[in-house]
Formats: structure tokens, sequence, C-alpha cells
């Protein structure tokens, strides 16, 4: 199957490596045509330096070498590009399958799964759950949750999807694994926070239990089902962010707990932590449906109106 991936990041590129390895052609877009350049011609790519990129993987900054002739586009880029990036790529596009990988909410409090369906029509899915670019692009094993369409559909994907180190679990859920995938980034740069301050193991295990609770509240309220938040793409893609030596979100909170500014931080990095993206839709998401999200409007209160971590902590 032909195979377009639109972002050329990490995670991008070890979905690319990875399902190489399934021998499907694949071509990757890159928007920093330098980088799509150097990835092209090095086979790897500079935010995952240890992992080579197979010869059927092609990365170009032009969508028109890659998008034309497509079967399966996934989207890869940071949740805030979503819109732009398919507003690029509208005209090329044929209403095959679009999978979304990216994990965060569109403008105006919207799914991202409804953003793709105004842009460029066609069956959206989503691919989110416990998966560290670094351990996929090295081929360890992991799992994943495949949401959206019918189930005939999603079986297809599943086949072109899974290997004997990556394992694809199916969801008809489309909405709860969104909230999940979006909101664990919140709960990863307040556990950072945690780690900052140096409170220890005892209080990352108080925010992610109660922020699961809070995750669960807004996406029942949103019409997610239950079980969802027991599964891969919630308990479990919430233990891997908040807990990973990977997590870029988790490191900005811990970064922020030692006392650095957040837009020190943001600046100095070189990858995009989308919880502290999300983090800004919290005031909407207590407003919309009438929740009130304590460890949620916490953290918000760290990262935008200066308050200090430990009045925040003793305030509950």
């Amino acid at each position: 199957m032909n195979i377009t991936i639109l972002g050329g990041g990490s995670w991008g590129t070890a979905l690319a490596v990875h399902l190489a390895k399934n021998n499907h052609p694949i071509k990757v877009w890159e928007f920093f045509e330098s980088q799509a350049r150097e990835m092209q011609e090095k086979r790897s790519c500079p935010l995952l330096p240890d992992v080579v990129i197979p010869g059927n993987v092609f990365i170009s900054s032009k969508m028109e070498e890659v998008v034309p002739n497509s079967e399966l586009l996934f989207i890869v880029v940071p949740s805030d590009k979503v819109e732009s990036t398919l507003e690029a790529a509208k005209n090329l596009i044929r209403h095959q399958p679009l999978i979304i990988c990216s994990k965060g909410l569109a403008g105006n409090l919207r799914l991202l799964s409804d953003a793709v369906k105004e842009k460029v029509g066609g069956t959206a899915y989503c691919l989110y759950g416990p998966t560290h670019a670094e351990e996929i692009g090295q081929g360890l094993f992991s799992g994943i949750v495949l949401a959206g369409g019918n189930k005939t559909e999603r079986k297809k994907l599943q086949e072109v999807i899974q290997s004997d180190t990556l394992k694809v679990d199916l969801s008809d859920d489309i909405i709860g694994v969104q909230v999940c995938a979006a909101l664990k980034n919140i709960l990863a740069v307040f556990v950072g926070v945690c780690d900052g301050l140096n409170l220890g193991d005892n209080a990352k295990a108080y925010i992610i239990t109660k922020g699961l609770d809070e995750i669960k509240q807004v996406g029942l309220k949103w019409g997610a089902k239950e079980e969802t938040f027991h599964g891969l793409a919630g308990i479990g893609d919430v233990i891997v962010t908040c807990m990973s030596k990977h997590s870029r979100n988790r490191h900005v909170g811990e970064q922020v707990g030692k006392g650095r500014s957040l837009d020190d931080v943001l600046t100095e990095m070189k990858m995009i932590a989308e919880g502290v993206t999300t983090a800004k839709y919290i005031p909407l998401l207590k407003e919309r449906f009438h929740l009130q999200l304590p460890l949620m409007t916490g953290l918000y209160d760290i990262l935008f109106n200066s308050k200090k971590p430990q009045q925040v902590l003793h305030e509950w």
C-alpha cells in the first residue's frame, strides 16, 4: 500500500520506519526543506539520531511529491498545525483514509477528527497509545489503539499497521481516544513539576490518579465511553507519558518545577510539548462542560498565571 506521512518529526519518522519494515512504500512530507533534504540524503532524522531510515522511505518538503497516488494518509504534525497542513494538501487528497496521530485539540475546542472532516472529507481515524517514537523507531515491543470508521475498515488498517513488535487494538470510541491523547499530556507536565520539586513518587501517584479522573469527567461529558479510559489509549498512555525519560511534557514540567520560566524552557526545546498547547484550553473545557477540574486548573495557574506550584498543591 502506498502510504504518505505528513510530518517528518520524531513520531512521523518512527512510523515511517515501522511501516517500511512492513514492506510498504512510504513518502514523508517534512515542513522544513533543509531538514527534508538532510533526512533524504543521510537516512536519519535529527530527532532520532540512532534510527536508520530504510531505502523504501522517500522524504520531501514538497506536497506534490508525496501526496498524489497515496492510498493511506497519516497526519503527524503538531496539533495546532493539523488544519493548516491539511489546507495546504487538500487539493491533492482524494478521500483516502486519513489517520490522525497528532495529540491535541483543534481551534475553538474541537476534536481533531472533526477538523479533519471539515477540511478534506473522507474517513478519519485516530492512532494513539503509549508509543514513544524513540522506542518504535528501534523496533521495541509496543501497543497502540486505532479508532474510527467501521469494524471492517479498522480491521483492514490494523493489518497494514500491526507487526510482531507493534500490536494494534481496535476501538469504536474515536471521541474517547482523542480526549485521552490530548489531556494526558497535561498530567505529564504536572508530574514533571513534582519531579522538579523533588516531591517523590507518592505525589506523582496522586497527580496521575486525580488527573485521570478529571480526564474521564471531560471525556464522558464529550460523549466518550468509560472503558476507553482504562485501556491503552487511556491509562496506558498516561503511564508512559507521565513516567518516561522520553516525555517532553514531563521535561517541561520538571524545568518549571525547578523555577525556570515556561517561555525559557519552550524556547530551548527542539520538539513540541503538546501539554502546554492543550493546557490553554482548560478554562474553555471547564466552561463548556460545567466542570471544576481542580488539578488541571492548578496547572493552568502555574503555567500561565505565575502561581507557585507549592501554593497550588497546598490549596487542594
